[in-house]
């Protein structure tokens, strides 16, 4: 109550699993108290925080400086507004391409060199007010932006691999 709405989310991979037939995922709750009242005595490391009151969700493709980013307008679906992999299969999230401000991508650039990364999925959420970094994953997909945003992605990172070769020819 101290803190408003809260969400709960795995600490480790969001893993798919099928049972019967069945799919089964680990997705962003709501952390609610008829949620807490459900939770067995002993369950696996989480993390809880403040809901973000989301204008929508960005997803950015990053590769050695560059940033492909898509806005995914999830937040107006019931099914997909806590968690935008809670597809709705029926009526699919609008996702665009996505122009971030000059100081957001600036500030990426930075981060992904802070931290040695020159290629990485990042996830962001845009409130009214910011934007919310929440993780980057090194080895994060780049289909989802490339093909609703027509990046051609698999064009730009078959060029840096062409010359990430050739400079490796050029220093020997």
């Amino acid at each position: 109550d101290e803190y408003g709405p809260l969400i709960i989310k795995s600490l480790s991979n969001s893993d798919f699993y099928t049972i019967d037939g069945q799919v089964y995922g680990c997705y962003t709750e709501k952390f609610t108290a008829s949620f807490i009242q459900k939770l067995p005595d002993e369950f696996q490391p989480c993390l809880v925080q403040q809901q973000l009151d989301k204008q929508y969700e960005l997803r950015v493709f990053y590769l050695d400086g560059q940033c492909f980013s898509m806005a995914i307008f999830s937040q107006n679906d019931q099914q997909t507004a806590v968690d935008f992999r809670r597809y709705n299969k029926q009526k699919p999230n609008r996702n665009v391409p996505y122009q971030l401000p000059d100081e957001v991508e600036q500030g990426i650039v930075k981060f992904m060199d802070a931290v040695g990364l020159n290629t990485g999925s990042i996830d962001i959420v845009k409130t009214k007010d910011t934007y919310v970094f929440l993780e980057v994953n090194p080895v994060g997909q780049f289909g989802m932006t490339s093909y609703p945003c027509n990046y051609n992605l698999e064009k730009h990172i078959a060029k840096w691999l062409i010359r990430q070769a050739e400079n490796g020819r050029n220093n020997e």
